[in-house]
């Protein structure tokens, strides 16, 4: 009797230990990254403009905690262990505000939805119609958007603007870290816009 139930505590280990060493790889998660605290833009006129960030629209393709990317133009690939440590359009926006911060510099960047008493300058409203990874490829950043008065009322211009950018190698890392890139390109431009417009030099492309 004791023999057997030593064999059965036996048993239980080395089934403990199989199912331990066959488990599911942990999941990683990411978030993409604002610019440095130093990269302002040398043409900034140091005002500090107040700028209302939102809404900022993504495919609902990309509306899921998986890192999505491409396998050709039509495939998509759902990363079953690299995950989003917050939604995407929460992320995108956030760090779209950081940068504009940073680089007007601004102390007066909100995120929409913003308080009734908030008073903006400028607003910028973002469609992402594109910002994943093609395996193999390029990580592709395609927007289309608007800048306007702090109510909306006027809109000063419209863009639509494709950017790019080969990751460093393979891994779900070297993927978000082109993504913070493309993101500080469009980041760079949207900042000269407002400040373009600011010193009464903005024209429509």
């Amino acid at each position: 009797m004791k023999k057997t139930l030593l064999n059965l505590i036996w048993l239980s280990v080395c089934l403990a230990v199989l199912l331990g060493c066959s488990g599911s790889p942990n999941t990683r998660f990411y978030v993409l990254s604002n610019l440095p605290n130093t990269a302002h833009l040398p043409n900034s006129t140091g005002q500090d403009v107040a700028v209302g960030v939102g809404p900022v629209d993504l495919p609902e393709y990309l509306d899921r905690p998986q890192i999505v990317t491409r396998n050709g133009q039509n495939e998509l690939n759902m990363a079953e262990f690299d995950r989003w440590g917050e939604t995407l359009k929460d992320n995108t926006k956030q760090v779209l505000a950081e940068n504009l911060a940073i680089l007007l510099p601004s102390k007066k960047v909100h995120t929409f939805p913003w308080k009734r008493s908030t008073t903006l300058e400028y607003q910028v409203l973002v469609k992402i119609t594109r910002f994943d990874h093609t395996e193999g490829g390029d990580t592709v950043l395609h927007t289309r958007w608007s800048l306007s008065s702090g109510d909306g009322n006027t809109e000063f211009l419209t863009r639509e603007t494709r950017y790019t950018d080969r990751p460093d190698g393979k891994s779900y890392a070297d993927t978000v870290a082109a993504m913070n890139r493309v993101l500080a390109k469009f980041s760079k431009d949207v900042a000269n816009a407002v400040i373009d417009h600011a010193s009464g030099h903005l024209t429509q492309p």
